[in-house]
């Protein structure tokens, strides 16, 4: 990890859906900066809930990496039953 990465708004476990959806925000601006870059994710990042305000699938996930030091992070949520994550992936 580099300087840049170290200083990330890391969520250990998302306690609310407006929790998810804040860090979602962080995420789309982080990848906006140029620092980071979407590798991978199950739905379109800006398309996590459709325009009934329901979520895209029941378990979301996103995968950005440092475009400085490659290291991954990876954000989950279980729309269904709560719970998921924004740490350090691979």
């Amino acid at each position: 990890m580099c300087e840049r990465c170290s200083e990330l708004q890391l969520v250990s476990c998302f306690h609310s859906p407006q929790e998810y959806m804040q860090t979602i925000e962080y995420i789309k601006k982080l990848i906006a900066s140029g620092d980071f870059t979407l590798v991978s994710g199950n739905c379109p990042i800006d398309e996590v809930k459709n325009a009934n305000g329901q979520f895209a699938d029941d378990i979301i996930y996103h995968l950005i990496r440092c475009n400085k030091c490659g290291q991954e992070f990876s954000c989950c949520v279980n729309t269904y039953r709560g719970g998921g994550s924004f740490g350090k992936g691979r």
